[in-house]
Protein backbone atom coordinates (compact mmCIF):
# COMPACT_ATOMS: atom_id res chain seq x y z
CA UNK A 1 0.00 0.00 0.00
CA UNK A 2 0.85 3.24 -0.67
CA UNK A 3 1.08 4.79 3.23
CA UNK A 4 3.39 1.48 4.07
CA UNK A 5 5.81 2.24 1.42
CA UNK A 6 6.74 5.88 1.62
CA UNK A 7 5.74 8.59 4.27
CA UNK A 8 8.09 11.69 3.14
CA UNK A 9 7.67 13.45 5.95
CA UNK A 10 9.51 11.28 8.32
CA UNK A 11 12.66 11.82 6.63
CA UNK A 12 15.05 14.46 5.97
CA UNK A 13 14.11 16.80 3.16
CA UNK A 14 16.34 14.88 1.01
CA UNK A 15 15.17 11.33 1.71
CA UNK A 16 12.97 9.06 -0.41
CA UNK A 17 11.99 6.85 1.90
CA UNK A 18 10.41 6.18 5.24
CA UNK A 19 8.00 3.96 7.28
CA UNK A 20 4.75 4.93 9.16
CA UNK A 21 4.47 7.93 11.27
CA UNK A 22 1.78 7.96 13.80
CA UNK A 23 0.22 11.09 15.00
CA UNK A 24 -0.98 13.43 17.93
CA UNK A 25 -3.15 16.63 18.49
CA UNK A 26 -1.08 17.65 21.53
CA UNK A 27 1.85 20.26 20.09
CA UNK A 28 1.06 23.52 18.05
CA UNK A 29 3.25 24.90 14.95
CA UNK A 30 5.49 27.00 16.92
CA UNK A 31 7.56 24.22 17.85
CA UNK A 32 11.04 24.51 19.26
CA UNK A 33 13.07 23.98 15.68
CA UNK A 34 15.74 25.81 13.40
CA UNK A 35 14.86 25.50 9.87
CA UNK A 36 17.64 28.41 8.58
CA UNK A 37 20.00 25.90 7.32
CA UNK A 38 17.57 23.77 5.53
CA UNK A 39 17.30 23.69 1.87
CA UNK A 40 14.80 21.93 -0.54
CA UNK A 41 14.93 19.18 -2.25
CA UNK A 42 16.61 19.49 -5.76
CA UNK A 43 14.07 21.11 -8.34
CA UNK A 44 13.64 23.26 -11.20
CA UNK A 45 11.51 25.11 -9.45
CA UNK A 46 12.48 28.91 -8.75
CA UNK A 47 13.72 28.82 -5.15
CA UNK A 48 12.67 31.27 -2.42
CA UNK A 49 14.31 34.51 -2.65
CA UNK A 50 16.73 35.17 0.81
CA UNK A 51 14.09 37.79 2.66
CA UNK A 52 11.57 34.75 3.27
CA UNK A 53 11.69 32.87 6.06
CA UNK A 54 10.88 29.03 6.39
CA UNK A 55 8.21 28.97 9.61
CA UNK A 56 6.71 25.52 8.61
CA UNK A 57 7.34 22.19 7.11
CA UNK A 58 4.24 20.07 6.77
CA UNK A 59 3.20 17.03 5.85
CA UNK A 60 0.01 16.66 3.85
CA UNK A 61 -1.83 13.09 3.60
CA UNK A 62 -5.22 13.05 1.86
CA UNK A 63 -6.27 12.93 -1.95
CA UNK A 64 -5.66 13.99 -5.26
CA UNK A 65 -9.40 14.16 -6.67
CA UNK A 66 -10.49 13.81 -10.52
CA UNK A 67 -13.67 13.71 -12.14
CA UNK A 68 -15.25 11.71 -15.04
CA UNK A 69 -16.81 13.45 -17.82
CA UNK A 70 -17.83 10.44 -19.54
CA UNK A 71 -16.53 6.38 -19.58
CA UNK A 72 -14.35 7.95 -23.04
CA UNK A 73 -12.51 10.87 -21.05
CA UNK A 74 -10.05 11.51 -19.41
CA UNK A 75 -9.82 12.07 -15.46
CA UNK A 76 -9.76 16.22 -14.69
CA UNK A 77 -8.61 17.66 -11.70
CA UNK A 78 -11.29 19.26 -9.37
CA UNK A 79 -8.70 19.76 -6.37
CA UNK A 80 -7.32 18.08 -3.44
CA UNK A 81 -8.12 17.24 -0.01
CA UNK A 82 -5.73 16.68 3.04
CA UNK A 83 -5.01 16.27 6.41
CA UNK A 84 -1.63 18.34 7.44
CA UNK A 85 0.71 17.52 10.42
CA UNK A 86 3.99 19.34 11.76
CA UNK A 87 6.91 17.82 10.38
CA UNK A 88 9.00 20.77 11.08
CA UNK A 89 11.32 19.03 13.77
CA UNK A 90 11.86 15.56 12.01
CA UNK A 91 13.25 17.86 9.04
CA UNK A 92 15.15 19.94 10.68
CA UNK A 93 17.04 17.11 13.43
CA UNK A 94 20.33 15.69 12.13
CA UNK A 95 19.21 12.72 14.67
CA UNK A 96 16.29 12.20 12.59
CA UNK A 97 17.23 8.69 10.92
CA UNK A 98 14.68 7.56 7.87
CA UNK A 99 13.45 4.20 9.77
CA UNK A 100 12.59 6.27 13.03
CA UNK A 101 9.31 6.42 13.47
CA UNK A 102 8.10 10.15 14.88
CA UNK A 103 5.04 11.96 15.90
CA UNK A 104 3.88 14.70 13.77
CA UNK A 105 1.05 17.14 15.39
CA UNK A 106 -2.04 17.64 13.37
CA UNK A 107 -1.79 21.30 12.58
CA UNK A 108 -5.27 22.05 9.64
CA UNK A 109 -6.26 21.23 6.43
CA UNK A 110 -5.63 21.64 3.14
CA UNK A 111 -8.62 21.50 0.40
CA UNK A 112 -9.58 23.70 -2.53
CA UNK A 113 -11.90 26.90 -2.36
CA UNK A 114 -12.60 26.28 -5.81
CA UNK A 115 -11.28 24.51 -8.73
CA UNK A 116 -8.23 26.83 -9.02
CA UNK A 117 -7.95 27.78 -5.37
CA UNK A 118 -5.51 25.85 -2.96
CA UNK A 119 -6.57 26.87 0.71
CA UNK A 120 -4.32 26.27 3.51
CA UNK A 121 -6.15 26.63 7.17
CA UNK A 122 -3.44 25.67 9.29
CA UNK A 123 -3.81 26.47 13.96
CA UNK A 124 -1.12 29.55 14.90
CA UNK A 125 -0.66 30.83 10.87
CA UNK A 126 -4.51 31.07 9.86
CA UNK A 127 -5.59 30.64 6.40
CA UNK A 128 -3.87 31.15 3.19
CA UNK A 129 -5.69 31.20 -0.22
CA UNK A 130 -3.27 30.52 -3.10
CA UNK A 131 -2.44 30.68 -6.69
CA UNK A 132 -0.17 27.88 -8.65
CA UNK A 133 2.50 29.89 -10.63
CA UNK A 134 4.93 27.39 -11.43
CA UNK A 135 5.65 23.39 -11.41
CA UNK A 136 7.79 20.53 -11.79
CA UNK A 137 7.87 16.81 -12.59
CA UNK A 138 8.42 14.93 -9.61
CA UNK A 139 11.52 12.14 -9.68
CA UNK A 140 8.94 9.70 -10.26
CA UNK A 141 6.37 11.18 -12.35
CA UNK A 142 4.47 8.34 -13.44
CA UNK A 143 3.27 7.86 -10.06
CA UNK A 144 3.59 10.96 -7.94
CA UNK A 145 2.15 14.04 -8.76
CA UNK A 146 4.04 17.33 -9.53
CA UNK A 147 6.20 19.39 -7.22
CA UNK A 148 4.37 23.04 -7.10
CA UNK A 149 5.46 26.64 -5.99
CA UNK A 150 2.07 28.22 -4.89
CA UNK A 151 1.98 31.86 -4.27
CA UNK A 152 -0.53 33.24 -1.73
CA UNK A 153 -3.12 35.27 -2.54
CA UNK A 154 -2.81 37.97 0.50
CA UNK A 155 -6.47 39.71 -0.64
CA UNK A 156 -8.11 36.64 0.50
CA UNK A 157 -5.84 35.47 3.18
CA UNK A 158 -5.50 35.73 6.96
CA UNK A 159 -1.99 34.43 7.17
CA UNK A 160 1.27 36.37 6.61
CA UNK A 161 2.30 33.43 3.76
CA UNK A 162 3.57 34.26 0.98
CA UNK A 163 4.89 31.01 -0.98
CA UNK A 164 4.01 27.47 -0.47
CA UNK A 165 6.11 24.97 -1.98
CA UNK A 166 4.43 21.17 -2.38
CA UNK A 167 7.78 18.71 -2.78
CA UNK A 168 8.18 15.24 -1.88
CA UNK A 169 5.16 14.02 -3.65
CA UNK A 170 3.90 10.11 -3.36
CA UNK A 171 1.10 9.16 -5.08
CA UNK A 172 -1.90 11.28 -6.37
CA UNK A 173 -1.63 10.80 -10.32
CA UNK A 174 -4.85 9.96 -11.78
CA UNK A 175 -6.32 7.34 -13.94
CA UNK A 176 -5.12 7.35 -17.59
CA UNK A 177 -8.59 7.20 -18.58
CA UNK A 178 -12.08 6.94 -17.26
CA UNK A 179 -12.76 3.59 -18.66
CA UNK A 180 -15.06 1.69 -16.35
CA UNK A 181 -16.34 4.74 -14.41
CA UNK A 182 -19.65 5.99 -14.58
CA UNK A 183 -20.75 9.31 -15.93
CA UNK A 184 -19.61 12.24 -13.38
CA UNK A 185 -17.90 9.78 -11.17
CA UNK A 186 -15.04 11.21 -8.49
CA UNK A 187 -11.58 9.54 -8.66
CA UNK A 188 -9.99 10.26 -5.81
CA UNK A 189 -6.29 9.26 -5.35
CA UNK A 190 -4.16 8.88 -2.35
CA UNK A 191 -1.07 10.87 -2.04
CA UNK A 192 1.48 12.41 0.77
CA UNK A 193 3.20 15.51 0.22
CA UNK A 194 5.95 17.75 2.41
CA UNK A 195 4.29 21.65 2.45
CA UNK A 196 7.87 23.91 2.60
CA UNK A 197 5.71 27.11 3.87
CA UNK A 198 7.69 30.74 3.60
CA UNK A 199 6.73 34.09 5.03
Amino acid sequence: MLYSSILVACALPLAIAAPFCTRQSNSTVNATCDLSALSQPASTLTPPSPDLHLVLIAHGEGTQNYTCATPASVPAAIGAVAQLYNASCQAASPDVAQNNIVQAAAIGKHFFSDLTTPDFDISGLGNTKAKKIEDAPAPNASADVKWLRLQAETADSTSQVKYVYRLNTVGGVAPASCEGRAEGEVVTVPYQAQYWIYA
